[in-house]
C-alpha cells in the first residue's frame, strides 16, 4: 500500500513539472486520431470529435488526423485520450505528446458513473478536460511547407489560398442561405455564457454550459432543419426563427426580439 502511494505520488509530481515547465503555446497544432485504442470505432461515442472540439476551446488548433496540415511534425503535439482501470464508473485522462513521442502534458482524471457508454465516456472526457482551463493556452500561428523557399503562415480564422482550404471548418448553405455549420460540434456564447452546439440527424442540439447538471450542459432547445427551412423549437415547446449567418453566428427571432450567439470557432 505504501509503496502504491509513492509511486502514485511521483507520477503526479511528474505529470505536474512536465506541465508546468513546457509552455503548450510554443507549439502550433494538436493532432487527433480518428480512433482511441479503448474504442472499438472511429469516433465511437463521439470521442475523438469532442476532444478536437475541446482542444479547441481552450486555446489550441486543433485538427483530426485525416485533416492535418503539411506542417512540421514537431510543430505540433498528439492528442490521446487514455482509460484508466477503475472498479466502478469510467475514468479518462487526455495525453499530449511531442514528435518524439515524450509526454508534454496529461490532464487531470475526469470520472464518470453513467451506466450509458455514450454517456459516461462524454462526461468524463468533460471533466478531464477541466484541467485545462488554467494553462491559459494561445497556440501560436501553424506554418505551412512548401515545395518554394518561402512558408505560409496559416490560423484558424484565415486561410490565404487553395492549398490551406481544407483546415478550414466547413460551411454548408442551403436553399435559405444560411451557413449551416459541418461540423459536429460547435462553441458559441452569449452574454458572457458558453454554448455549445451539437449536429443530430434534424439539425443541431444547443446546451449551456452549467455547472447545475451533472454532466455540466444544460438543453436549451433544438434546431430543426428542413430543406430551406430553419426553426429553433426551445424546451418548453415554443417556436421560433432561427438563422446562421455567413460568419457561422447563430440567431434566433423570437417575439420580435433577436437572440445571438456568436461563433466561437
Amino acid at each position: 500500500m505504501t509503496r502504491y502511494l509513492l509511486l502514485s505520488i511521483t507520477l503526479l509530481l511528474t505529470s505536474n513539472a512536465i506541465s508546468q515547465n513546457t509552455n503548450l503555446s510554443d507549439y502550433s497544432y494538436v493532432v487527433v486520431p480518428e480512433q482511441f485504442d479503448f474504442l472499438k470505432g472511429q469516433d465511437q461515442f463521439q470521442i475523438n470529435s469532442m476532444t478536437q472540439f475541446y482542444l479547441e476551446k481552450y486555446g489550441f488548433n486543433a485538427y483530426m488526423a485525416d485533416s492535418a496540415p503539411n506542417a512540421n511534425r514537431c510543430d505540433g503535439l498528439f492528442a490521446n485520450v487514455e482509460e484508466l482501470n477503475t472498479i466502478l464508473g469510467t475514468k479518462l485522462q487526455v495525453v499530449l505528446k511531442d514528435c518524439n513521442d515524450n509526454e508534454i502534458y496529461r490532464s487531470q482524471e475526469g470520472k464518470s458513473k453513467y451506466k450509458e457508454f455514450d454517456k459516461t465516456y462524454q462526461d468524463a472526457l468533460r471533466k478531464a478536460f477541466n484541467s485545462f482551463k488554467a494553462l491559459n493556452v494561445k497556440q501560436k500561428e501553424v506554418v505551412l511547407l512548401e515545395n518554394t523557399t518561402t512558408n505560409s503562415i496559416v490560423t484558424k480564422e484565415t486561410k490565404p489560398n487553395e492549398e490551406t482550404a481544407s483546415l478550414e471548418k466547413p460551411k454548408v448553405s442551403n436553399a435559405s442561405g444560411n451557413s449551416l455549420p459541418d461540423a459536429k460540434f460547435s462553441n458559441y456564447s452569449n452574454s458572457g455564457k458558453t454554448y455549445l452546439l451539437r449536429k443530430t440527424t434534424e439539425g443541431y442540439s444547443l446546451y449551456e454550459e452549467s455547472a447545475s447538471t451533472a454532466d455540466g450542459l444544460l438543453l436549451k432547445g433544438k434546431i430543426i432543419v428542413m430543406d430551406n427551412v430553419v426553426k429553433y423549437m426551445n424546451t418548453a415547446g415554443n417556436v421560433a426563427d432561427a438563422i446562421f449567418d455567413t460568419s457561422g453566428n447563430l440567431i434566433i427571432k423570437e417575439n420580435g426580439a433577436s437572440t445571438f450567439y456568436k461563433s466561437e470557432d
